[in-house]
């Protein structure tokens, strides 16, 4: 099968998200292809096949007390849904930012937290390929809240702290974000992981 892209135009002019048009050529026949992205036309994936770059980082922040660890999600007013929903802090990687950068700058702004340490959970990777080139990375960041939010005009955000015993809990029961289940679980599990494998290597 040949497929060939011909052509791409932006077809709306907004501050965040915006739509493209994509015409191909498969086997001779041309064919539109629409594309939400918060890309401005030049670094589309569309126009750079092949090359994956993150743009949107997610996290998941903890801290330590009296050796246990907690988790801090977010209650976040979504503005498509008309509701607010359960999730974790995320934001975009700005230009020039590395991903790093951007979890301490989210952090700070979303829960208003100081970043000690991350770590990476997921290297870059595409969220909603049918109809976006959003790609997101994912990290881990052990925190110290401060208490004070920087929130942007028209973010809507309470955050609060679970057990991190309770993070299977509550991703069945609550959770309402699916990329915020699928990091948190993952999160879980590696940690378990490598608590056992500490465990063996003390020879406990």
């Amino acid at each position: 099968m040949e497929i060939k892209l011909k052509d791409v135009k932006k077809i709306t002019d907004t501050k965040y998200l915006n739509m493209y048009c994509a015409k191909y050529s498969i086997n001779g026949k041309e064919t539109d292809y629409f594309i939400a992205s918060r890309r401005p036309i030049e670094n589309l994936a569309v126009q750079k096949a092949g090359k994956i770059t993150a743009d949107v980082v997610r996290i998941v922040p903890y801290y330590k007390k009296n050796n246990e660890i907690f988790v801090v999600l977010t209650r976040e007013f979504r503005f498509p849904l008309n509701d607010y929903i359960y999730s974790i802090p995320a934001g975009n990687i700005d230009k020039g930012e590395s991903p790093e950068d951007a979890v301490a700058r989210e952090v700070l702004e979303e829960i208003g937290a100081k970043t000690l340490s991350t770590h990476l959970l997921a290297t870059p990777a595409y969220s909603s390929v049918g109809m976006t080139d959003e790609c997101l990375t994912c990290y881990s960041a052990e925190v110290e809240l401060t208490g004070t939010q920087h929130l942007d005009s028209g973010e809507i955000i309470e955050y609060f702290s679970i057990p991190f015993k309770d993070i299977p809990r509550f991703t069945t029961s609550e959770m309402h974000d699916f990329q915020a289940k699928l990091i948190l679980q993952f999160f879980y599990y590696s940690t378990l992981e490598k608590t056992r494998q500490k465990q063996i290597d003390l020879g406990k």
